[in-house]
């Protein structure tokens, strides 16, 4: 059986409640999807995470001045574990690692090495379609850039 084609408006819309459920304020938020790896060095903060996160949706907002890294188990499209605000009050580090890749790091001993691809396959429960977020990853690394982003060095 084939799944269905989504359009990259219908993945978006099937990945949004991921982090509307757990957000409050989620409206204030941009989304980003990224693919990836997290670390949880604070045992407190690890109990509440699934293992082997590779999928997140990164909420941001200009004021005030935030991100949230929240994990997506795929294709169930569900909670990966509790969702990681960073925020002038706990960034510690956030650096390039190439040109759509990059390092976040919290106080708390929380750190992301986080992928974003312009456009890509995602596969949920609904069915399968590619994400075009070319415009919204410009706006991201932009904020980012304004906000804590260590330059990228070749």
């Amino acid at each position: 059986m084939n799944e269905p084609l989504l359009t990259s408006e219908e993945v978006g819309k099937s990945l949004h409640p991921v982090f509307d459920t757990q957000i409050i304020n989620y409206g204030a938020y941009n989304l980003v999807f990224a693919t990836g790896s997290a670390i949880y060095r604070n045992p407190d903060i690890a109990a509440g995470q699934k293992p082997e996160q590779n999928h997140f949706l990164i909420g941001y907002r200009e004021l005030p001045q935030e991100v949230i890294v929240a994990p997506v188990e795929l294709p169930a499209v569900s909670a990966a574990g509790s969702p990681t605000s960073i925020d002038n009050t706990n960034a510690l580090r956030a650096y390039a690692v190439g040109p759509r890749s990059l390092g976040l790091e919290s106080t708390n001993g929380t750190s992301f090495f986080l992928r974003f691809q312009e456009k890509m396959e995602v596969t949920t429960s609904a069915g399968s379609g590619i994400l075009d977020q070319r415009l919204d990853i410009e706006d991201f690394f932009k904020f980012l850039e304004t906000s804590w982003l260590e330059p990228f060095e070749d």
